[in-house]
């Protein structure tokens, strides 16, 4: 049984609500335009408003020739120039570390693309003439995932030849309306996961190019529902992650080992390593499930299997009966910095 009533920051309704955020965003990121293509494109920002750029770099893996760097912390790489399109993202405007990045930035005349709800980066921007993709405020920058990432996809999409348009996006918001009714549902694979995994410490497994998507539902996790998860990739678990898995034993014995499996996004080789991964591992952790995107292209299962994953956090905050919404570690750790 999920107690709602502990869901006091209506969490549910904002994870309920990431299909609305996809069209709009698109055609307004689209509407910016982008003249020259550029050498590079870096992602700076922090946290639920980093991911998106996580995210654009694995679907573009394939197909875009532009390096994508995602950048998290307060200095930007050597190599940005008049020459690289910087993607500043800070939902508040007011992320210490993006701000720093941001002066960074002008001061080496990167090609700048601001996207925030406000806020001193808000400001810069507005004082610089940068171009700025102001996004709908209220929400926590976890829960606005949708508005920056479709965004950045709609601003890039004709100069890097990105191989979505409108028609996919169209498609990509029936499959989630759809996937939202199964997981709306009393009985369905995430709420059964939820209740599997309440008292044992959730080790997230995926394929080296959907890496974003399992920091996602690592991340979800943390905040959302206040526990502590771990992801990991394969095949490079496979060089040494598979060999720690022996000890402590109790603790080891304690890991609930979830596969996030995308056709899209794994060759035969991957395939192999996760079947045997699973046998090796099988009687040392405590369970292994696999969760499988379902899709009809990357994009797709991207998406889906980021949509599952906020709903397992948020299912697993009612379980464990805390308020998916607050951070009270994170405003305790910035109101520290403050001072």
């Amino acid at each position: 049984m999920f107690d709602e009533k502990i869901d006091i920051g209506c969490m549910r309704k904002k994870i309920e609500g990431f299909p609305e955020q996809i069209m709009a965003s698109f055609l307004k990121g689209k509407s910016k335009g982008i003249v020259k293509k550029p050498e590079n494109l870096v992602i700076t920002g922090m946290g639920g408003s980093a991911i998106a750029g996580n995210l654009l770099a694995d679907l573009l893996f394939g197909d875009s020739d532009v390096p994508i760097f995602v950048n998290r912390g307060y200095e930007l790489p050597a190599f940005v120039n008049a020459d690289t399109l910087l993607f500043v993202s800070s939902y508040s405007g007011n992320t210490e570390e993006v701000v720093s990045s941001l002066i960074d930035g002008i001061g080496r005349r990167a090609k700048i693309v601001v996207l925030t709800s406000n806020g001193k980066i808000g400001k810069i921007a507005e004082e610089e003439k940068l171009t700025m993709i102001k996004l709908p405020s209220g929400y926590p920058p976890r829960s606005a995932l949708g508005f920056s990432f479709f965004s950045m996809l709609g601003l890039i999409s004709d100069i890097f030849g990105i191989p979505f348009n409108e028609k996919h996006l169209s498609k990509l918001v029936e499959r989630l309306i759809s996937e939202k009714e199964k997981l709306l549902s009393a009985e369905n694979e995430i709420t059964k996961l939820a209740r599997m995994i309440i008292r044992k410490i959730p080790v997230i497994y995926v394929s080296a190019r959907l890496n974003s998507v399992a920091r996602r539902w690592q991340t979800q996790i943390n905040e959302n529902s206040k526990t502590f998860a771990h992801s990991n990739v394969i095949p490079e678990s496979n060089h040494n992650e598979i060999v720690g898995l022996e000890f402590p034993k109790e603790t080891v014995g304690n890991m609930f080992l979830i596969f996030l499996r995308s056709k899209y996004y794994e060759n035969e080789r991957i395939q192999k390593r996760f079947s045997l991964t699973e046998e090796i591992l099988r009687d040392y952790v405590g369970e292994i499930k696999t969760i499988k995107a379902g899709g009809e292209n990357k994009l797709e299962d991207m998406f889906l299997l980021t949509y599952k994953g906020d709903f397992l956090s948020y299912y697993l905050s009612l379980l464990l009966e805390v308020d998916p919404t607050p951070v009270e570690r994170i405003d305790l750790l910035k109101n520290g910095l403050k001072q």
